[in-house]
């Protein structure tokens, strides 16, 4: 950085302080201060071995019973305070560069699980063109690319969303699976006898990554993993 630039950076700075996402309390640098990163609710064992979920008991949550085309999964933090703000700041308010402090944490988790490192292949759950259009960007896919640099797992483009859904939040867990079925295709070939881990920011039910995961395995994929940033308890 020239030095015209450093001061230029050093004044703007002075004239408008950068302050945490979450409390607005001043920082010097980062979007989060480190109150706020002290209060994120990680998720620990037990969970869930489909999708990552926290446990009481037992090795399924009542989400992942039935037909579960997921393999396996995992989920850095609970979708609670602050962490939903922080969501919903890279989801809805284009703060692009969350991706790196939330694609960093997920690939902490992906490096240190002996069974996500060994996946071939990332792909993020992608978005309908015209949500797509009207966000700017699919924010599964930005996560994906910093896992890939982070992780040295490539991520690919793999899968296209055909069907213009309802937004899931308000659906029972039956309307949701009718609501997205038949919603994704493959667009590549590079996923064939791979071992896959689908990415997303959130994941509720589970609902749409098992979709995605099903279409998967229809297109030849031996095994299809996830991580999420953030999973309802």
């Amino acid at each position: 950085m020239s030095i015209l630039k450093e001061i230029f950076k050093s004044t703007l700075d002075f004239i408008l302080p950068q302050s945490c996402l979450i409390c607005n309390t001043e920082i010097e640098s980062g979007m989060l201060c480190h109150k706020c990163l002290d209060y994120i609710p990680e998720v620990i064992p037990p969970f869930c071995k489909v999708c990552g979920r926290p446990l009481k008991k037992g090795r399924n949550c009542r989400y992942c019973s039935g037909e579960m085309h997921i393999d396996y999964g995992r989920a850095w933090a609970l979708f609670i305070p602050p962490v939903d703000k922080i969501i919903h700041h890279f989801k809805y308010r284009k703060k692009h560069k969350l991706s790196i402090f939330l694609g960093q944490a997920m690939a902490t988790i992906i490096r240190s699980d002996h069974i996500l490192r060994n996946a071939d292949v990332l792909i993020p759950v992608p978005l309908f063109w015209y949500k797509r259009l009207r966000r700017g960007y699919n924010q599964a896919a930005l996560l994906s690319a910093v896992i890939s640099s982070e992780c040295n797992i490539s991520s690919v483009d793999a899968m296209k969303r055909i069907k213009y859904t309802k937004t899931q939040t308000k659906l029972s867990e039956e309307a949701r699976r009718k609501n997205v079925f038949n919603a994704f295709s493959i667009n590549s070939d590079r996923v064939e006898n791979k071992n896959v881990i689908l990415i997303d920011d959130v994941l509720t039910t589970g609902v749409t990554m098992n979709e995605c995961a099903r279409v998967l395995k229809e297109a030849g994929v031996k095994q299809v993993y996830s991580c999420v940033a953030a999973i309802t308890a």
